[in-house]
C-alpha cells in the first residue's frame, strides 16, 4: 500500500497570520482549478482551528503553497471553512523545565500522546521565559483532565496553562483592578440631630467583577519552524 502524500499547505486569513503546516494529500476537491482536500498532521499556531486532524480544501495561489483561507469567517461559524472536522481543539501550555529542556519536552510529548493529546513545540525555554507547546485535544477531554494527567506524570517542570483560561485560577483572582487607589473619604456634611429617627443602614453596592482576561488570539502566537 502506497503511503499517503504528504504536502506542505498554507494557512491565512486574507493575507494575515499566515503559517505552513504539513498535511496528507487526500486528492482533488471542487472549488478552483487544482484544488486538493488534505489533512493537517501539524497543530498550527497562529490558527485555533483547522488544527491536527482536521482536512480542508486548499487552493492554488501564485508563487505560493495550495491555500487554505479563513477569508474573514467569524469564530463562530469556522466550522463552514473545515471540509471535515476531526473533532480536537486547541490547547496552549508553558513549560519551566528544572533539567534539560530538550528532554523534558520529551516527557511531556509522550505524556500527552498516553492520552490521545498531540503535542507541538513552538518554542523552547529562552532568556529565563518558559517553552510553549501547542496541543491537539480530543473532544472527549477537558483542559483540566489535560492538566491533570500532566500534573500526575510529575515531569521536571512547572506548567502553566495559557488558553484556555483554567478556571481555577480565574474564580483565585481577586476582583479589584492592578493598583487601583482607594477613593478618598469625603467629609461627611453636617446636619441637625434627630433624636426619634433610626440609624441609616450602610449602603451596599454589589461587589465589582474583575474584567475578564482576553483569551490568547492565535494570530500573536510566534512563528514556529517546522520540521
Amino acid at each position: 500500500m502506497a503511503k499517503p502524500k504528504q504536502i506542505k499547505v498554507a494557512l491565512t486569513n486574507r493575507g494575515q497570520d499566515v503559517e505552513t503546516p504539513w498535511a496528507v494529500d487526500l486528492g482533488p476537491a471542487s472549488g478552483p482549478s487544482g484544488s486538493r482536500k488534505v489533512r493537517l498532521i501539524n497543530v498550527p499556531f497562529m490558527h485555533a482551528k483547522p488544527t491536527w486532524g482536521d482536512t480542508i480544501v486548499v487552493s492554488p495561489v501564485d508563487d505560493g503553497l495550495p491555500t487554505w483561507d479563513r477569508d474573514g469567517v467569524p469564530w463562530p461559524k469556522i466550522g463552514s471553512r473545515i471540509a471535515d472536522d476531526g473533532g480536537r481543539w486547541a490547547m496552549i501550555v508553558d513549560y519551566a523545565p528544572h533539567r534539560n529542556a530538550a528532554a523534558v519536552f520529551e516527557d511531556i510529548a509522550r505524556t500527552c500522546a498516553e492520552h490521545d493529546v498531540v503535542c507541538e513545540r513552538a518554542w523552547g525555554p529562552r532568556n529565563g521565559e518558559p517553552g510553549r507547546a501547542y496541543l491537539a485535544v480530543s473532544p472527549d477531554l477537558t483542559d483540566h483532565d489535560v492538566m491533570t494527567s500532566l500534573r500526575e506524570a510529575q515531569l521536571a517542570c512547572e506548567l502553566i496553562q495559557i488558553h484556555p483560561e483554567s478556571q481555577h485560577r480565574a474564580a483565585a483572582k481577586p476582583a479589584t483592578r492592578v493598583n487601583a487607589k482607594p477613593a478618598a473619604a469625603k467629609p461627611a456634611a453636617k446636619t441637625a440631630a434627630k433624636p426619634t429617627a433610626k440609624p441609616a443602614k450602610p449602603a451596599t453596592y454589589p461587589a465589582r467583577k474583575a474584567p475578564p482576561k482576553r483569551a490568547a488570539r492565535s494570530s500573536t502566537k510566534s512563528r514556529a519552524k517546522r520540521r
